[in-house]
């Protein structure tokens, strides 16, 4: 095995090396310790696998230019951010080395090593952010290139309290900012109360899509405005200045784990460009000067998501 050459030194040890057109390497097996050094510190990516759920060796990835791109740690280390050093075992990067997203762990979950497991060796972050300082665990934080963070993504079981521009409300799964630090988007953890164009609305989504804390259901334009929202506790009844009126409202699904069980899927509600817009759809968009709009609270009532059946 001939000794490969890197912008970082050379690399004594590797497996499955893919390279790109250009010959440069795109991504490889480390088998032997060789510490790299970054502009957020020195890492050594992983080399051997060890206890608390790595049981497979993951590979590193690079830029075209050279750059890294990607890498799993052999061990945490100690990466230098704007708020402060914050251990990390996985570590993602710009094309021109910068800070793109680190994971305080990186388990493998399998049917023998479970979120559960991932969740107890997980350790509190303190920050001290925009929206306030938070206490949490957290799954990754995500930066833009001047360095302020991007978005945060909690675990399941945790929640923070978090400064928004429509007042102090609990949040869970995560937080989006812009890049001047104001907040982008949030997940509330109970249902709360919204002043919109249209009237005030519950915000709370019983089922947020995502897994990442990158795009939450509660967004805000970078003046503070709501643009977005999920409720599953009040349908919008739109008056049509032509006459007649269309409802909206929270849907209704059987369970995953019985049919014999509804639950509540959440009424989306978009406000763009003088309009609001429901579902996603462009179809179901209408003009705040040409209609009328009333709030009404949704009554009927179905169990939250279930996902693991007993």
């Amino acid at each position: 095995m001939e000794v490969l050459k890197t912008k970082y030194g050379l690399i004594p040890g590797y497996l499955n090396l893919e390279k790109y057109a250009s010959g440069n390497p795109a991504s490889l097996f480390f088998t032997e310790r060789v510490e790299i050094e970054t502009p957020v510190g020195v890492i050594v990516p992983q080399y051997s696998v060890d206890d608390h759920g790595r049981r497979i060796l993951k590979p590193v990835y690079f830029y075209d230019n050279g750059n890294i791109k990607k890498a799993p740690l052999q061990d945490a280390a100690d990466i230098e951010t704007k708020y402060g050093k914050i251990s990390a075992e996985l570590v993602m990067f710009y094309n021109n080395e910068l800070l793109k997203k680190l994971f305080p762990l990186n388990g493998k979950l399998s049917g023998y090593w479970g979120e559960k497991d991932e969740y107890a060796l997980s350790k509190n972050l303190e920050l001290q952010l925009s929206c306030g300082p938070i206490r949490a665990k957290i799954i990754n934080i995500a930066f833009y290139k001047n360095g302020n963070i991007k978005s945060i993504t909690l675990w399941p079981q945790e929640a923070v309290e978090a400064k928004t521009p429509i007042g102090t409300m609990r949040i869970r799964v995560g937080i989006a900012f812009y890049e001047d630090g104001s907040i982008k988007s949030v997940e509330p953890a109970q249902p709360y109360a919204v002043e919109t164009k249209i009237g005030k609305i519950s915000a709370y989504d019983n089922d947020p899509e995502g897994i990442m804390g990158d795009i939450n259901s509660l967004q805000f334009d970078s003046q503070g405005d709501v643009t977005a929202l999920s409720t599953i506790n009040n349908v919008i009844i739109v008056k049509i200045a032509s006459g007649g009126e269309i409802r909206y409202a929270p849907s209704q699904k059987k369970s995953l784990c019985s049919e014999q069980v509804a639950i509540t899927v959440p009424l989306q509600i978009e406000f763009i460009n003088g309009k609001v817009r429901f579902n996603k759809s462009v179809s179901d968009e209408y003009n705040f000067s040409k209609n009328s709009f009333h709030v009404i609270k949704y009554e009927k009532k179905a169990a939250n998501p279930c996902y693991v059946c007993s």
